[in-house]
Formats: C-alpha cells, sequence, structure tokens
C-alpha cells in the first residue's frame, strides 16, 4: 500500500502524544485516517512494526475513553492492515469541539485540520463550533443592545405601504414572545453595528473610491446597489456593418446585484468582520464572513438552497428588495453565457467569495469591423442615423436622407444634415459624383 498526507490523511511513525492532537483535529473537521507506523516520506517504520499491538490496542483505547471529550468512542475504528501498520479511522463528530480533557475547551486542548496539517483553534471558532452544534441561530438570540430605534427601517415600510408596530414586529421576529429585541432587530436597527466596505481601485492599487456603509441593514443594502450600480460601468461600440451602437455592462444582467444580495442574505453576522465590495479594473469582488451554510460548495451550485437568516430572508423579500431568492448562482452565470467569462464562486469554512470578471477589460480587440466609441466618441445618433441609411442605400442624397430620418426626428432638415456630414461623419463616407447630381457612400477601410 502507498501512503502519503492530504487532508484527509496523516503519516505518523509511531503511536506518541502528538497522535491525540491529529484525532482531535479530525475530530473537529471532515474526518480522515491515521496510519501509525509510517514515516512522512511513505515508508514503513520496521521498528513499530517489532513493537507488542496488544499494548498499542490498550494504550489508543484508553486514550479514547479517558482523553478526549466528548466521548468519540463511536467514532473512531482502529485496528492493524495488512503492512502491519496501525490505521485509526475517525468521523467527523456532531457535537463539536472536541478537546483534550487536561486542557479544557479552549485552543490549547481544540485542534482542527487545515490542508495536510495540524493548528489550534482559535476563540471563535471555538465558539463557532459550540453554536454550531447546539443549532444556534443568531438572528433569533436576544441582542445585547435593547435601547433600539428604527426610524431607517420605519421609512422603507412606509414607502411600501406597509404598517410597522409591534405586531408587525412579532411576525418579522424583531421581537420575540417577550418582547425583548432579538440579534435580527439589532442588525435592522439605527444602531446596527453593521459595516459593509466598499472600494474602487485603479491600475496601481490605489483608492479612487473608499466608503463604509454603516446603519440599518436595509439602508446599508440600498446605499450598496446604489455605489455599485454607478460604479457598473457601460461601454459602447459601433457595428462596422450596420453602424449601430452596442452597449455592453462591466457586469452583465443582474449579476452583481445578485452577489451582492447574496452576501447580506447569507452573511454570518456573528462573525466580526466586514461584507467586502471592491471594484478591480478587471474584476469585482465581494466577500461575505461566513462559507457556505450547511452544505457544500458543490451542493450550492447545483442550486441547494440553505438559509443561514431566514428571517431576514423573508422580511427582505416581503419589502420587495429581493426576487426570485435562491437562484442568484444560476441567474449570474447565466448573465454570463456567451460572453467568454465565468464568475468564480469560492467558499472556506469562514467566508465566501465571489469574483465577476468585468466584460469591458479587454484590450478592443476589432473583431468584425466594430470602432471603438473611444475612437469614435464624436459620432451622435444623428451620425450614427446618417451611417445607417447610407449603408442601406448607397448612392442616397441629402433630401432623401431628409426624408428618411424624419420619421425619427421631425425636426431635421437639410442644413443640419450636410453640417453633420462636412464636421463629424467625412473620415466614414464619401461624396461620388458632382454635388448636384453624385450621392453618398460608405468609405471603404
Amino acid at each position: 500500500m502507498n501512503y502519503y498526507e492530504s487532508s484527509t490523511v496523516e503519516l505518523k511513525n509511531d503511536l506518541v502524544d502528538v497522535v491525540k492532537n491529529e484525532i482531535v483535529a479530525f475530530l473537529n473537521t471532515n474526518g480522515g485516517t491515521i496510519y501509525v507506523g509510517v514515516e512522512d516520506n511513505g515508508e514503513i517504520n520496521k521498528e513499530f512494526l517489532k513493537k507488542d499491538r496488544d499494548d498499542l490496542d490498550t494504550r489508543l483505547s484508553n486514550w479514547i475513553q479517558d482523553v478526549f471529550f466528548p466521548n468519540p468512542s463511536s467514532l473512531i475504528d482502529y485496528g492493524f492492515n495488512n503492512d502491519g501498520v496501525m490505521e485509526i479511522n475517525i468521523k467527523e463528530g456532531d457535537n463539536k469541539p472536541y478537546y483534550l480533557i487536561d486542557k479544557g475547551p479552549k485552543p490549547s486542548g481544540v485542534y482542527k485540520r487545515v490542508g495536510s496539517s495540524v493548528r489550534k483553534a482559535s476563540s471563535d471558532e471555538i465558539l463557532s463550533m459550540v453554536m454550531h452544534s447546539r443549532n444556534y441561530v443568531f438572528e433569533n438570540d436576544i441582542s445585547e443592545e435593547q435601547d433600539l430605534t428604527f426610524k431607517q427601517l420605519m421609512r422603507v415600510f412606509e414607502e411600501k405601504d406597509l404598517s410597522f408596530n409591534e405586531r408587525t414586529m412579532m411576525n418579522f421576529g424583531i421581537i420575540n414572545k417577550d418582547k425583548q429585541y432579538t440579534n435580527l432587530g439589532f442588525l435592522l436597527s439605527d444602531q446596527s453595528n453593521v459595516a459593509v466596505k466598499l472600494a474602487e481601485y485603479d491600475d496601481g492599487m490605489n483608492f479612487k473610491i473608499k466608503k463604509t456603509f454603516t446603519g440599518s441593514i436595509v439602508k446599508i443594502l440600498n446605499d450598496v446597489e446604489e455605489q455599485a450600480e454607478r460604479l457598473n460601468d457601460v461601454s459602447a461600440v459601433i457595428d462596422g456593418k450596420s453602424f449601430k451602437r452596442i452597449e455592453t455592462l462591466s457586469y452583465p444582467g443582474a449579476s452583481l446585484r445578485e452577489v451582492i444580495l447574496n452576501a447580506f442574505c447569507h452573511a454570518d453576522y456573528f462573525i466580526r468582520s466586514n461584507i467586502k465590495i471592491e471594484f478591480f479594473p478587471d474584476k469585482a469582488k465581494i466577500t461575505s464572513p461566513g462559507g457556505v451554510f450547511n452544505a457544500t460548495l458543490d451542493d450550492i451550485m447545483k442550486g441547494v438552497q440553505t438559509y443561514r437568516n431566514p428571517k431576514l430572508v423573508h422580511l427582505l423579500d416581503k419589502l420587495n428588495l429581493i426576487e426570485n431568492f435562491g437562484t442568484g448562482i444560476p441567474r449570474t452565470f447565466k448573465a454570463y453565457k456567451n460572453s467568454g467569462k465565468e464568475p468564480v464562486f469560492e467558499s472556506t469554512e469562514r467566508y465566501f467569495f465571489v469574483i465577476l470578471p468585468n466584460l469591458n477589460y479587454s484590450e478592443y480587440d476589432q473583431i468584425n469591423d466594430q470602432i471603438s466609441d473611444q475612437i469614435n466618441d464624436r459620432i451622435n445618433d444623428l451620425g450614427l442615423l446618417i451611417l445607417q441609411e447610407i449603408r442601406k442605400s448607397p448612392g442616397i442624397k441629402v433630401p432623401g436622407l431628409v426624408e428618411r430620418l424624419s420619421a425619427v426626428m421631425p425636426d431635421i432638415n437639410a442644413d443640419k444634415v450636410r453640417n453633420e456630414i462636412k464636421r463629424e461623419l467625412k473620415n466614414h463616407i464619401e461624396l461620388r459624383g458632382s454635388r448636384k447630381t453624385g450621392g453618398y457612400y460608405l468609405r471603404k477601410e
């Protein structure tokens, strides 16, 4: 058998005390296997094979009963394989955090698996394990701050012609049955400590825009969406064949709005970190605290829906601040269809990342005789209409142009057409024949 370390495999040359840390780490992460009697390079430790198996068996059995808490007996199987190596198979536990009894449930006694190595868990990670194991829902817990006001939220309710009273707050979970404000109420209040950071950078990673939005979540969401929309630039190119202006959003369709909404709805507000929305020349990056909730990233990509903050989602839905919720990722991919670029979704245990490529970030390739508006920024709507008519009717004269354009521009006249041709279109069209009998043609490139 070949032995090598990975995120779920650990090699140890002997059953020494450090193996305890490895067992705790696998219990607290995704489970795995420890091969005892194997060197780091995968070679079997021949000295280990000479040891008494009953003694090794007894030692590990005592560890399982006396060293770890909660007791992981049902999660650990062990024995000796055909190579004589001790194989310890460990399942991920449901009652995290698992820890060394003599150290207690603190960083010195709680370990996690990260890649092919083990590290101590932080205090926040330990608390997060406790919450997850106990099915703790942050938005339902009682807020530490009870002196709350809701001016910003009430304004939104009024705009939607909805009443905002004690019954409303009870129905949405802003207050509990004892009329105490919940953490959801705190997030929606004027006193909320949520902060969303938005920045735009130039090519040298210098700030062009740097803002922090605070207040009620509903106000922050509105402010962030407005700012993001302003940064979603539109480029325009002129099709050299049809002379039609083709506009392209940097972030197409509803993609930018969808990923921002997802960040607000799925963020883990217990984690003391901020949602960040960053605009780089070639992409937008959205970072939200809290990885995928109760699923894998692959599950989410396939359309599985999970809700870390179901009551917040319900309220935003009733306020018509979100629509088609739960389809954000498919809609985002659909927006990029046939663009040659794709959004990227990544998740870690503590953060969720989305990267949206900027469709207008390119070298402005000249494809199919397209002319960039950066080059022809002087061609206005009248100029485009003239070019389109000349393309359709080569040799057309000014009176003919006036007649056709009058259908869409009632105030058009011969002087306006001649001035536009003389001042703006001379590089694109040419007069063939005399001024009296000749007509206009597109120039050949």
